[in-house]
């Protein structure tokens, strides 16, 4: 008597493959969902600092609104940090956050306008005593925006060396050395 074994089908396992793929899809949206999550909270983050910063520099407050700062809220009992427009450039630096919002072309164009065009040589010398030996992205453009309101104000030696200083201190930015040393060139051409 020879007994039988049971067939084994040769179909492959359809429910395994099934099963996988709720898995990857659940994940896949999984994901989705919580990137819209994030970004949402950092889009809403951005609306609240460009308020912030808008306010600020309608009071005339540049440094501020540029950079941001803490204040008392008496609603809250604490302090408040008020966000500038670096903060809002800041949020979105990482090459993954997109869709990019207007809103951080916005902060862009306020900082070169504060930089270029609203601060005093008060206030470029504040900024840069308080950033030295820090990481401060706007740091090296403030330093070079010193220099020429000094040349401004007619120190052209003082201009004279802190441009020498931008082109060491700030060899890793090529385009603030290359505008450093434009100023310096020019400096040198009218003292012969």
């Amino acid at each position: 008597m020879t007994a039988s074994l049971p067939q084994v089908s040769e179909a492959p396992d359809r429910s395994g493959r099934r099963q996988a793929v709720y898995i990857v899809a659940g994940s896949m949206i999984l994901f989705v969902i919580t990137y819209c999550l994030a970004w949402l909270s950092a889009y809403n983050l951005t609306r609240a600092f460009m308020s912030d910063a808008e306010a600020t520099l309608a009071r005339g407050d540049y440094l501020a609104a540029m950079m941001g700062y803490d204040e008392f809220d008496e609603a809250q009992r604490r302090n408040v940090f008020r966000g500038g427009y670096a903060q809002v450039v800041n949020i979105w630096a990482d090459d993954y956050a997109w869709p990019v919002p207007a809103e951080v072309e916005r902060a862009r164009a306020r900082i070169d306008e504060i930089i270029n065009e609203k601060l005093t040589l008060d206030e470029a010398e504040y900024f840069v005593q308080r950033n030295i030996g820090r990481s401060n992205l706007y740091l090296g453009r403030v330093y070079l925006r010193l220099g020429e309101l000094y040349e401004e104000a007619g120190d052209a030696r003082t201009a004279e060396d802190i441009y020498e200083e931008v082109t060491e201190f700030f060899s890793q930015e090529p385009d603030l050395v290359t505008r450093a040393q434009t100023h310096l060139d020019r400096l040198h051409q009218t003292e012969e």
